[in-house]
């Protein structure tokens, strides 16, 4: 691994190693959101089941009634980050959730290497 000397006379990793670091932290999370929503859906199945008559049990799909909401880091339309999530009204469990952003580094750095008025860019 290749360290770089910063001005302070911190050392920092180069970015190949960052990248792997990063990716794999990205790999667990997902791991761990989805194992967390899978426990969530599950319980809020076996609920549901329970209070649903026995027509209503013969399926794959139930039908239940969800809350679905969000909110940005800071209010007046300026944050760039926020999350929304599906919570069932009957547990208060989240069925699922996802982190917003305004902003993504994979296009600022296409526009400027490929032009934001280029066919390429459109095409990408």
């Amino acid at each position: 691994m290749e360290v770089l000397s910063m001005a302070i006379g911190i050392h920092a990793i180069d970015r190949k190693h960052f990248k792997n670091v990063y990716t794999n932290c990205m790999r667990k999370k997902q791991t761990y959101k989805d194992d967390i929503l899978q426990m969530s859906r599950k319980i809020i199945r076996q609920k549901h089941n329970e209070l649903a008559s026995p027509s209503d049990k013969n399926g794959d799909i139930i039908d239940i009634t969800v809350l679905y909401d969000g909110t940005w880091q800071k209010p007046g339309h300026t944050s760039l980050y926020g999350i929304a999530m599906v919570v069932d009204i009957f547990s208060g469990l989240v069925i699922d959730y996802e982190i917003l952003l305004k902003y993504c580094p994979e296009c600022t750095t296409a526009k400027r290497n490929l032009g934001e008025h280029s066919t390429d860019f459109s095409i990408w």
